[in-house]
């Protein structure tokens, strides 16, 4: 590897917006037409769960993870994001990015992280069973779209889910499925 993974900072986001927008412009990656500003955009995120991946003072990609229920009771439970610049493709970023995110959130105590991906999205589909993210269903017509070359369509999103080894839930987790 020629770059290294470290925390997203403020001074990063021009990078990580351009990065987002470029997943964007290409319709699968978000239903959001254009990136938030740093304030509303780490407002949403676990900051402790936000990295980069630095080569040089370049961003290649980045990965987040949020709540994905405001609920106590799933406050073990992440969501995340991942998105790479497109010169940056096919170089281990990504993957690299997910482990790291998989392990830092096995060790801060969270259980299981879920992730919802266009189908359309095959890169995307692809990196999180690679990283043992298993499919849990589809959400059909989702919501519409309201930007891009989907303008005016409605989108299914898969759910897929992994429980994170090491975590408070995997013991229970592995004797539920070990038949």
């Amino acid at each position: 590897m020629t770059f290294t993974i470290r925390p997203m900072r403020e001074d990063d986001y021009a990078q990580v917006a351009r990065i987002q927008q470029s997943g964007m412009n290409t319709g699968h990656a978000t239903y959001e037409g254009e990136p938030l500003s740093w304030d509303a955009f780490i407002g949403h995120k676990i900051a402790e769960l936000t990295f980069v991946a630095d080569e040089d003072g370049d961003v290649l990609g980045w990965v987040a993870a949020s709540r994905a229920s405001r609920r106590d009771v799933f406050a073990g439970v992440l969501e995340d994001s991942v998105y790479i610049a497109p010169d940056a493709a096919g170089r281990g970023v990504a993957g690299a990015l997910l482990d790291h995110l998989i392990a830092e959130a096995t060790e801060a105590g969270y259980w299981a992280i879920h992730s919802t991906v266009f189908p359309e999205n095959a890169g995307s589909v692809k990196l999180h069973r690679s990283r043992g993210f298993t499919e849990i269903g589809v959400a059909h017509t989702m919501a519409r779209m309201n930007y891009g070359p989907m303008e005016g369509r409605w989108r299914d999103i898969l759910l897929l889910e992994k429980i994170l080894e090491g975590g408070p839930a995997y013991p229970e987790y592995r004797e539920r499925v070990k038949d």
